[in-house]
């Protein structure tokens, strides 16, 4: 039976190079805005292709935009394709803080860092504010629909556990949003293969061996290849979310680093493009030099990337069931809610600059109404922020 997977095959070098891109030129969850628009616009999926993966991959733990990368490289290109999208769109931010990292270990001085992530953080709010009213045009139905949204940006808001956002939202949707008609079309329902069904757990399985034979080994690199593992297969949501139980294992359970140290880390995973969990790069080094920078960026990410090759194989069979559809537009609409507290929370570091709360404004409008692209929106953006501090002298002395 034919297969639909998407509207046309990807081949794995172009799917790396796409998402090379976008993982060089967006900034933790403004990369939503690329990895949404880039597969529709060059023809591979539809938009909502690509926003019920969004829906599917907050179904399980992992980092939220590293997941999606991969459902929409599972969706393209299979299994290579979901490792050469993902292998792209880390790639420059691991080499980036690659650099930053040796730097730091050998002269340990962040220098304007602080400085510089004002400016950043202003350009990340206005288009995660883009990407937001997007979303809540789209998937926000009804006062359900706004009543989950409130929910989950309260929750995210007061510092509850968001981990029950999600189960509750899917819930919710499963019971009280599925579509009441019968005559929607059952679009792009494909019935499970077993054969790539079964091919789809290879990756899964492949890390799970790791995983157990780093847990038997000694040394450090072990150790450190299961904490990151384990971060990765238990934490849900974005980098944001999930930094904190990274934190804990790193500075509380294992002191491996100062609390200071660590929060240089996730500057240097803020100041760099593409996912912020690539703060794992960074303790990785400090902790195992090389090697285990690039063991724990792998760790990190692998867990959840393998779990979305199996949950893009499952998916399309279960789309046209009623209940799993109310449950994704449930899920969404919930995400409508955390995106906005992402807004206010890197607002409220903002807030206290009025030349910050200008960039944010003017990102903002450059990607709303001008449709500038992301590479040519931070670009622009921080070079601007660099004449203002360099006019206005830096804002911390």
């Amino acid at each position: 039976m034919s297969d639909e997977p998407a509207r046309r095959s990807v081949g794995p070098i172009e799917l790396f190079r796409a998402f090379l891109v976008i993982g060089l030129t967006a900034f933790g969850v403004a990369a939503l805005q690329d990895v949404r628009s880039v597969p529709v616009r060059r023809g591979w999926l539809e938009l909502e292709d690509v926003d019920e993966g969004l829906g599917v991959v907050q179904l399980y733990p992992g980092a939220t935009m590293m997941d999606l990368v991969a459902y929409v490289g599972y969706r393209t290109g299979r299994i290579r394709g979901a490792i050469a999208a993902a292998a792209g769109f880390v790639a420059p931010s691991l080499l980036l803080v690659l650099g930053l990292s040796w730097a730091y270990v050998e002269y340990g001085a962040l220098g304007p860092v602080g400085d510089l992530l004002v400016g950043l953080n202003a350009i990340v709010v206005g288009v995660i504010a883009n990407v937001g009213l997007d979303f809540a045009g789209q998937h926000l139905r009804g006062w359900l629909g706004a009543a989950l949204a409130s929910m989950a940006f309260a929750v995210a808001l007061l510092g509850g556990n968001v981990l029950w956002v999600v189960p509750g939202a899917l819930i919710i949707g499963a019971a009280f949003m599925a579509p009441r008609s019968s005559r929607e079309p059952r679009r792009g329902v494909v019935p499970v293969s077993r054969r790539r069904l079964a091919l789809s757990l290879v990756p899964a399985v492949v890390v799970a061996a790791g995983v157990v034979v780093a847990a038997v080994l000694p040394g450090i690199l072990a150790e450190l290849t299961v904490t990151m593992a384990k971060v990765g297969a238990v934490a849900f949501g974005n980098g944001y979310t999930i930094l904190p139980v990274l934190q804990q294992n790193v500075v509380d359970v294992h002191h491996w680093l100062s609390l200071s140290a660590f929060g240089a880390g996730i500057a240097f995973g803020q100041l760099t493009p593409g996912p912020i969990l690539i703060t794992a790069v960074f303790v990785g080094f400090v902790v195992a030099g090389w090697w285990g920078s690039i063991l724990a960026a792998v760790a990190i990410f692998a867990p959840s990337v393998a779990m979305t090759i199996v949950a893009a194989e499952i998916y399309p069979a279960l789309r046209g069931v009623a209940g799993v559809r109310g449950a994704i537009t449930g899920v969404m609409a919930a995400f409508v809610g955390l995106l906005a507290s992402v807004v206010v929370v890197l607002g409220r570091q903002i807030v206290e600059v009025p030349a910050a709360l200008v960039l944010a404004s003017c990102s903002l409008a450059a990607v709303r109404l001008l449709r500038w692209n992301l590479l040519a929106v931070f670009a622009a953006g921080l070079a601007a922020w660099a004449v203002y501090l360099g006019l206005n002298g830096l804002l911390h002395r």
